[in-house]
């Protein structure tokens, strides 16, 4: 299968990142930047390198240096292996601050004086790098906090799975990612300040606060109501039938009705109208109320259709819903997932990197 390469504005060209992090949330920041066209140095050390260079699946090559998991979060970096700890590596890093712009890090705190990168001494010594550093736990920041540690401790992992079923972990570290994309928005929110004058610009960001942040409506439902959420598998708390999966012979479609008008455009589509006006079912409080109920008597009346052609006609009455894909569907050809892949080939490295780009759009300038 061939992958394509995206090209489009670059917007960080002339930036330079310097990138001490390891494992996914500091990476992905740092590819976010290189994506954008900045120079972004990853610094590893000699011996350890980055582990999860050695995080590979039971059915992936042992040859070379780069796992899958390696490849999701760098790509188009210059790599180098500096050991900090010695006096050649503190020169070294101390050079390279002179012109840097952003720095990435994530060391425990004593670290931070062996290898002076104290918030301080950066911001008196460098006072126009934008420092950024990843903590586990706010509170405690040289706790170790794995992504489902993190799951565990904010909530996720209470609220997710089905209610049958022992908690279970998101599959993607999905903490990591969040914390990510609040590391990008320190480290953009430092360049913009610095754009008006500021100075010696350090921001903290934990993977804690990161997913606590990122709780959302699940949040406010606890803060404003007292609902403590209880596993309900793909369900929502709120809306029905919102979540409810209809099984087909060839497929799974979920359902995300959000509205009576929606639920009655659903019900003429599965050729039942009646059902809309159902007293169990007319309005959304009564279809949560119901929602085991509802679900098997729209189980019935799709028992015999096809997962594609159902969605076609859904989408055309503006039903929400969508096919469960397999990732091989995602990245098919001729589909976004495939015309969003970015591919780098590494030198010395038989492996190419193939892997979705880190920003979800596009950029165009109108002007000069």
């Amino acid at each position: 299968m061939k992958h394509t390469n995206f090209e489009t504005y670059l917007p960080f060209n002339g930036l330079k990142v310097i990138e001490l992090a390891s494992v996914l949330a500091g990476p992905l920041a740092g590819t976010f930047f290189a994506e954008g066209g900045a120079e972004v140095t990853k610094v590893e050390h000699p011996v350890y390198g980055d582990i999860t260079r050695s995080w590979r699946s039971k059915e992936e090559s042992l040859e070379g240096n780069i796992s899958s998991y390696f490849a999701a979060a760098n790509t188009f970096k210059k790599v180098i292996k500096v050991d900090l700890a010695s006096v050649e590596g503190r020169k070294w890093i101390e050079s390279e601050l002179e012109d840097c712009d952003v720095l990435l890090q994530n060391f425990k705190s004593s670290d931070l004086a062996k290898f002076n990168l104290t918030p301080k001494y950066i911001a008196e010594k460098f006072p126009d790098v934008v420092h950024i550093r990843l903590v586990g736990f706010a509170k405690e920041p040289d706790r170790l906090a794995y992504d489902v540690v993190v799951q565990a401790e904010t909530g996720f992992m209470h609220m997710n799975g089905s209610h049958d079923r022992p908690p279970s972990r998101l599959p993607v570290a999905l903490m990591d990612v969040l914390a990510s994309h609040q590391i990008r928005s320190a480290a953009t929110t430092g360049l913009f300040s610095r754009e008006k004058g500021a100075t010696g610009i350090y921001a903290e960001v934990s993977l804690e606060l990161s997913a606590i942040a990122a709780l959302a409506n699940q949040a406010t439902n606890f803060l404003m109501n007292g609902t403590i959420p209880t596993r309900q598998g793909s369900l929502h708390p709120n809306i029905a039938p919102y979540g409810e999966t209809l099984m087909l012979n060839d497929g799974e479609i979920v359902l995300a009705v959000g509205s009576d008008k929606q639920f009655k455009a659903l019900c003429q589509v599965l050729g039942n109208e009646q059902l809309s006006i159902d007293d169990r079912f007319k309005s959304n409080i009564l279809r949560v109320k119901n929602r085991k109920i509802l679900l098997e008597e729209l189980q019935n009346l799709v028992a015999s259709k096809k997962r594609d052609q159902l969605l076609k006609e859904f989408h055309k009455s503006k039903v929400p819903a969508g096919a469960i894909r397999t990732l091989e569907e995602v990245f098919n050809e001729n589909t976004s997932g495939h015309s969003a892949l970015i591919e780098e080939k590494i030198t010395g490295e038989d492996r190419m990197i193939i892997k979705p780009r880190t920003t979800a759009y596009s950029v165009m300038v109108f002007g000069k």
